[in-house]
């Protein structure tokens, strides 16, 4: 008999990395989606309004006929991981393939 350790595995996630220091910083792609969750319960896709009872059937309408399953999930502060959480795995039940994770130090190009 032979026992092997086995890996631990959790949410399979990317991480955007900032621009270097010397390079502008560009307008992001309009092809980008970002979830937003906010205090409260609110979300937002990209500047859009949305609730968590949407969130699943909108995701899957955008991404429905894009080759690149590829979406971002920014949480406040103020909101607890378990919400996170919940976003990303709304997110890949709507058929996004990889789902990365946007921090405030990411956004401030840090």
């Amino acid at each position: 008999m032979v026992i092997t350790p086995r890996t631990p595995t959790g949410l399979q996630t990317l991480v955007p990395q900032p621009p270097p220091p010397n390079q502008k910083q560009t307008e992001p792609d309009q092809r980008t989606i970002v979830v937003q969750v906010m205090p409260g319960g609110k979300l937002k896709i990209n500047q859009d309004d949305s609730n968590w009872n949407d969130l699943g059937p909108r995701l899957f309408d955008i991404f429905k006929e894009r080759a690149d399953k590829i979406a971002f999930v920014k949480g406040d502060d103020d909101v607890e991981f378990a919400q996170v959480a919940r976003a990303i795995d709304i997110m890949r039940g709507a058929g996004i393939d990889h789902v990365g994770l946007i921090t405030a130090k990411i956004e401030a190009g840090q």
